[in-house]
């Protein structure tokens, strides 16, 4: 019988050590994250490069930071980068975790992202951004050299707007799409005000939705003030609104006071809207980002075309019968040359 040992116990234990929570420590090709006051083990994320060296004068913005390098984050830090573009009208009311709490990621990652973006720390980020005298104006990029940097390439600007609009579809759930679509198609009269930017924006989806859908309407119309505008807007109707950045203040209470009066309101703008986006019903953001100075409408003109279509689908007979007796009048008021009008050598 072999004899009765002693039990050793051993124990294996991490560095117990206690160090701020968004420290990281390099140990060959990982990074591993420690957790302030916590004895959770550690963990290890996956292999990344060292952070983006500071970016110079020619991406001063927070957009133009976080649409340099966009595309190659990792899922938690582009979370998180979407949340910073959103509220960039309030960042410098937040703090880093409560950011982080709104993307639903931890702490270090709102460390990480901060650091990738060029900046040293969060209280300079937002010193920086509240010292931005031309957020969303052209004279943004003029100034910091964008504008300057030689001629413009064709190639640029068609990639910045595929990229758009492809970001702007896969943010924008399915389920709201089919909603904004439903709300149009059912209103009792459409209203749609372009604002600034948006102006013709607004026009060009007033036409394609009068080609289906009777008492379309476009605010303001003949000068007129938007108290005598909005004093029409009632139950059953549905208020379209596009503005993109550089909003007029008077946003909010304009959808406000549609919502009061029993009207849907629709809200087609960009990625920074914060206090007009609570106020409206339904929210499409579309993303902006060009190469050039001045902003993209591409992705705007997307969903526009593509809510277009989806009313017409929606309205069914209704919609075609509109668009027969529109061909009828086109043919016989409207001075327009067709394969069967135009003169032969015209």
């Amino acid at each position: 019988m072999l004899p009765t040992l002693p039990l050793v116990s051993v124990t294996l234990s991490f560095c117990e050590e206690r160090v701020p929570r968004a420290h990281l420590a390099r140990q060959g090709p990982i990074w591993y994250e420690t957790q302030t006051f916590s004895r959770e083990p550690y963990r290890t994320e996956r292999p990344r490069l060292p952070p983006a060296p500071p970016l110079g004068p020619s991406s001063q913005s927070l957009e133009a930071r976080i649409y340099a390098i966009y595309d190659s984050l990792p899922p938690a830090e582009k979370k998180l980068a979407t949340v910073l573009l959103q509220f960039q009208m309030e960042l410098p009311s937040y703090t880093a975790g409560e950011l982080a709490d709104k993307a639903g990621v931890s702490r270090a990652t709102a460390a990480r992202l901060i650091r990738t973006l060029g900046y040293s720390t969060y209280p300079n980020a937002k010193r920086l951004i509240r010292a931005d005298q031309h957020w969303g104006s052209p004279l943004a990029k003029l100034g910091d050299g964008q504008g300057r940097s030689g001629a413009a390439v064709l190639g640029k600007v068609v990639q910045a707007d595929l990229d758009n609009i492809r970001s702007t579809v896969e943010g924008i759930p399915e389920r709201t799409l089919a909603e904004v679509a439903q709300a149009i198609a059912g209103a009792r009269r459409l209203w749609i005000m372009g604002l600034r930017s948006g102006y013709g924006l607004a026009q060009h989806a007033a036409h394609y939705f009068t080609l289906v859908k009777r008492d379309v309407q476009v605010l303001p119309s003949g000068g007129g003030s938007y108290s005598h505008e909005l004093a029409s807007i009632g139950q059953g109707d549905a208020l379209l609104v596009i503005a993109f950045r550089r909003r007029p203040r008077l946003l909010p209470a304009l959808l406000t006071e549609a919502r009061a009066a029993g009207a849907s309101t629709i809200l087609i703008t960009d990625l920074s809207a914060t206090t007009s986006a609570r106020v409206a019903q339904h929210v499409l953001r579309c993303r902006c980002h060009s190469p050039s100075p001045f902003n993209s409408f591409a992705a705007a003109v997307t969903l526009i075309n593509f809510l277009a279509w989806s009313v017409t689908t929606l309205l069914g007979e209704e919609g075609r019968q509109r668009l027969e007796k529109l061909d009828r009048l086109v043919g016989l008021l409207d001075d327009v040359s067709t394969p069967r009008t135009t003169p032969s050598g015209r």
